[in-house]
């Protein structure tokens, strides 16, 4: 991978990032040295990219920077606009909003003539929901994004209450379930929990000790799924 390449990409995942991200796990998603993660930044921030650090919290970018502009075809429009329309159905409100504002700004940026087109695609997904607390939702996600450890009460198929503390990595749409993948410490094993079964959940604040990559992996290994997928079995949803 070239240079450029490599700085291209940490500029995309700093901008992905709503929070710090430390320099370990750039490191980690970019697959290089802790060392070429302070140089690359350093090489961003000689370019003009305000990129603010802080000891034992990471790095973040604080203001847009723009990347070179990508032209999509038809086909490729039509790709994001039915995924857009998809996640506008899922039962998670912060990202049905952020549907609404790529699609504003996909349209605002296009040329005129690929405009249209969007205007005139009537590609629909069509799908209904288990009905979740959003509250749920929106800590599961932090929870992923941030690797930190969830405690939850689950109700399991038999209407067994128990409670769990979780290390979540990864958060699957099956059906009409939404379902996250986890290391769960009571049965020290991976298993995967439906968001509409969890009756309390507490986001604390420690992280947990592997990399969600890393957890991501050996579960896609267990599950016998390739790492690139993100489909959630349904037959391995924690029964126990």
């Amino acid at each position: 991978m070239s240079r450029s390449i490599r700085l291209l990409n940490l500029l995309q995942l700093l901008r992905e990032q709503r929070y710090p991200i430390t320099a370990q796990h750039l490191a980690e998603h970019l697959e290089i040295s802790v060392r070429s993660v302070y140089r690359d930044v350093e090489s961003l921030r000689e370019q003009g990219v305000n990129i603010e650090g802080s000891a034992g919290l990471g790095f973040q970018l604080k203001e847009n920077f723009l990347l070179p502009p990508m032209s999509l075809n038809e086909t490729e429009v039509e790709a994001v606009y039915l995924a857009l329309q998809w996640v506008k159905s899922i039962p998670d409100q912060a990202l049905q909003h952020a549907s609404h504002s790529v699609l504003s700004k996909l349209k605002a940026v296009m040329p005129q003539q690929k405009q249209a087109f969007l205007n005139n695609t009537y590609l629909r997904s069509i799908h209904s929901w288990v009905e979740v607390d959003q509250t749920i939702v929106q800590q599961v996600r932090i929870a992923i994004r941030m690797q930190f450890k969830l405690k939850i009460d689950y109700v399991d198929e038999q209407q067994q209450v128990s409670k769990r503390q979780l290390w979540p990595f990864a958060l699957g749409y099956f059906n009409d379930k939404m379902l996250v993948a986890a290391w769960c410490e009571l049965r020290e094993d991976f298993r995967n929990f439906r968001l509409d079964r969890i009756q309390k959940i507490d986001l604390t604040e420690q992280h947990y000790p592997q990399f969600k990559r890393h957890l991501y992996e050996q579960w896609c290994q267990k599950e016998n799924l390739a790492n690139t997928t993100i489909e959630v079995k349904q037959n391995t949803t924690d029964k126990n």
